[in-house]
């Protein structure tokens, strides 16, 4: 029987109606259209377990369908206790991609996941890190995070919290308080007014322009940092190159195109 699982996450937003906060393609004017679709059963956006896995006959499944909602836009998946057990279903997997069957979180549940673990990265293209490898395989919003499950842990591709840094076209584009500016191309989601960096959300720093505006910035460690949540051609750039409003800051952050 599919069914929902439900269960507290304070990693991960809730709420399917972010689904479309993270911005869209890349349309000419920079406007949002809803993020693209996620390659895999495994993984694909939902609210209900019945939304999933709609070309596997009933009882195909090696375990139960599930809707997790314990992460943004949802996750379906199912039941397992191996490997073994994820894409055994005729009409299960519409992709070479790996998965793994781990526990997630708190949940004290076997499922599967799109698997990021080295292993099944050496055999795909090259990667700067598992990071681009999420977003480029499953969908430019996925990050690669432990499952959480203890020993069990496993690395797989989950949706991430866009934050500072997003595409947007306006701001409910944008999580939380965050505006989305314009002028920028592809849009921005930012802070705007900063004066010190502790006027910015975690992981983002405040950079002063010429004309007197101050912005935050996402905090960045490399290229896949500002292609998070972006859509293909106004990816941002990771850079030092930028007037911190902090007189002796020393760090990179996602510079927008």
């Amino acid at each position: 029987m599919k069914r929902v699982l439900c269960s507290l996450c304070a990693l991960m937003t809730v709420s399917a109606s972010l689904l479309g906060a993270c911005g869209g393609d890349d349309d000419d004017d920079g406007g949002n259209t809803p993020p693209p679709t996620r390659p895999e059963d495994t993984g694909a956006a939902c609210m209900t377990a019945d939304q999933c896995y709609p070309d596997v006959a009933d009882g195909a499944l090696q375990g139960d369908a599930l809707c997790l909602d314990e992460v943004r836009g949802g996750y379906c998946t199912h039941e397992c206790e191996a490997d073994e057990d994820c894409c055994a279903a005729e009409g299960e997997c519409e992709t070479d991609l790996a998965q793994v069957c781990s526990p997630f979180t708190s949940t004290g549940m076997m499922m599967c996941f799109l698997s990021c673990e080295q292993e099944d990265l050496e055999n795909r293209p090259d990667y700067a890190d598992e990071n681009e490898y999420c977003q480029r395989e499953a969908s430019r919003d996925f990050i690669c995070r432990s499952s959480g499950g203890g020993n069990q842990n496993r690395k797989i591709c989950v949706p991430g919290d866009c934050g500072v840094g997003a595409d947007c076209a306006a701001d409910t584009d944008c999580t939380g308080d965050l505006t989305c500016v314009t002028t920028f191309r592809g849009g921005y989601c930012t802070q705007a007014g900063c004066t010190v960096n502790e006027d910015c959300p975690t992981d983002s720093l405040c950079v002063m322009h010429d004309n007197g505006e101050s912005y935050c910035y996402k905090r960045c460690a490399g290229a896949s940092d500002c292609s998070f949540c972006r859509a293909d051609g106004f990816y941002s750039t990771c850079s030092d190159e930028v007037v911190f409003s902090v007189d002796g800051t020393a760090d990179t952050v996602c510079v927008p195109p």
